[in-house]
């Protein structure tokens, strides 16, 4: 019962997925990768075409594996977000940034 009220909120609620990502994104990420920031010495990269690349900005390959990494570790001056951020909330947040051309 439990699965199929799940499957269901993400069918019609938007619930998982894309939608949720960019939730995610617009919520943790747009501030900084999204528009200039006067308050940062060094502006993060646009997240537009991540995955066109066989690398990241940070010269790591270009892999989900490597992305999740980056998010829940943080590099540089970017934060950490594993005590922001689910595992699923992880996953929806690359699954969006894959859809960004």
């Amino acid at each position: 019962m439990v699965c199929m009220l799940g499957a269901l909120c993400w069918m019609f609620a938007g619930c998982g997925g894309t939608q949720h990502g960019q939730e995610l994104f617009d919520l943790h990420c747009a501030d900084c990768h999204s528009e200039a920031n006067p308050d940062l010495k060094k502006q993060p990269p646009k997240l537009e075409g991540l995955f066109r690349s066989k690398t990241l900005p940070s010269g790591a390959p270009a892999t989900d594996q490597q992305l999740r990494k980056t998010i829940v570790e943080g590099l540089g001056t970017m934060p950490a977000f594993d005590r922001r951020l689910s595992e699923n909330d992880v996953n929806d947040l690359i699954q969006y940034l894959h859809t960004l051309k």
